[in-house]
């Protein structure tokens, strides 16, 4: 029986040991993005409050807008 005293590293070991993590954006771009962002969803919401079929649905696709860029475009493109 032997007793073996080296190290084995996992992949996750080792790919934890490649992870490099960004400098950040500038505060004065994530603070214009949350503005504008923050914006078109509340008026979105607004909009979507207003009444009618059209108002709704234009309301819901502002909405939805902000929620795209927050989730979806502003990830691929602000590495």
């Amino acid at each position: 029986m032997s007793n073996d005293q080296g190290r084995y590293t996992t992949a996750a070991e080792e790919q934890q040991e490649n992870v490099v993590t960004s400098q950040g954006n500038s505060t004065a771009v994530s603070l214009a993005l949350f503005v504008v962002l923050f914006g078109l969803f509340a008026a979105g919401l607004y909009v979507l409050s207003l009444g009618s079929a059209a108002t709704f649905v234009g309301g819901l696709c502002m909405s939805m807008l902000a929620l795209f860029v927050t989730w979806e475009l502003i990830p691929r493109f602000m590495k």
